[in-house]
């Protein structure tokens, strides 16, 4: 018998076993906080476009309202349509690009009557078809 033991030194198994039990909680831990995690579905995409189509609409809106009796709100309106517009074109090209397209030109002419200072039954009247315009673009009705 023997009174001496030899020291063995450590298994390589060990510390690879370790690495692998950290990854593999690594992984696991990744593929749970994905499969929790709330992912926007198209039609939450397609809301909120319309919804910020709609802020558009009812800008053009107040501008036919307001440019009798105050051109200065009404320009402000304008500006907050153009805008706001300008932020959603993108993604309602991607629904309706004829109507985006035709959205954009609508606004445009509003633009530019505000601009020649137009009587205000064509401002109205041009606010009104470019409100339409977008309404249709963003499949509000």
């Amino acid at each position: 018998m023997s009174l001496y033991r030899q020291v063995r030194r450590p298994s390589g198994w060990l510390a690879a076993s370790l690495v692998g039990a950290l990854l593999a909680g690594f992984v696991l831990g990744l593929a749970v906080s994905r499969a929790i995690t709330d992912e926007p579905t198209f039609a939450d995409a397609v809301a909120e476009v319309r919804g910020e189509a709609g802020v558009v609409a009812d800008a053009l809106e107040l501008v036919g309202i307001h440019y009798a009796t105050s051109p200065d709100a009404a320009r402000a309106q304008l500006k907050r349509a153009q805008e706001s517009f300008a932020e959603v074109e993108p993604d309602l090209r991607l629904v309706a690009p004829a109507e985006t397209r035709a959205a954009g030109r609508a606004i445009a002419r509003v633009d530019s009557l505000v601009e020649q200072d137009a009587p205000a039954r064509e401002v109205e009247a041009a606010a009104e078809l470019a409100r339409e315009a977008v309404v249709r673009a963003a499949g509000l009705r």
